[in-house]
């Protein structure tokens, strides 16, 4: 399984782009998927809800970001800064990561992986819940945010 999500779209768009096998006698040919095409390559199955969640969801540049932030947290009692730049390390490795070492071709994937990592960082806290954000910021509003995120982004994602 690759990481990039299969819609129902792309199904459609490699069954068209597929040379047409001959029909038998007349008969009409469905394209199915998991089926071969002409050319023996399996159409691939859409990708349910709960795939598209594994698929869009960062997890190993959310963990990249805990580790850092973590370790961070451990040796600084000044780690304003830093929480700051290593959240903008998550933001550009997370499509990046998807890209070059994933194989993610779809700019909207791109775009949903990168934003649920930046929900993923203001669940957790990092440097939201740092002065002057603080003020404003209660961890209640980035595990909503969360919840909410993650729930309706499979159904409606790219």
């Amino acid at each position: 399984m690759g990481r990039a999500v299969i819609s129902r779209n792309d199904v459609a768009a490699l069954a068209a782009a597929a040379p047409e096998p001959a029909p038998a006698a007349g008969l009409a040919v469905a394209v199915v998927p998991g089926v071969a095409l002409a050319g023996g390559q399996p159409t691939p199955e859409p990708d349910m809800y709960r795939t598209r969640l594994f698929k869009y969801i960062p997890g190993e540049v959310v963990t990249l970001y805990v580790t850092l932030s973590t370790l961070v947290q451990s040796a600084s009692s000044e780690a304003r800064g830093l929480d700051w730049l290593i959240f903008v390390v998550g933001i550009v490795a997370t499509p990046t990561y998807l890209w070059k070492l994933q194989g993610v071709r779809k700019w909207g994937q791109l775009i949903i992986s990168t934003l649920a990592f930046l929900v993923w960082v203001f669940a957790l806290g990092g440097p939201f819940k740092q002065p002057p954000l603080s003020e404003w910021y209660k961890p209640v509003y980035g595990a909503i945010v969360l919840v909410i995120y993650t729930f309706f982004v499979p159904v409606f994602g790219a």
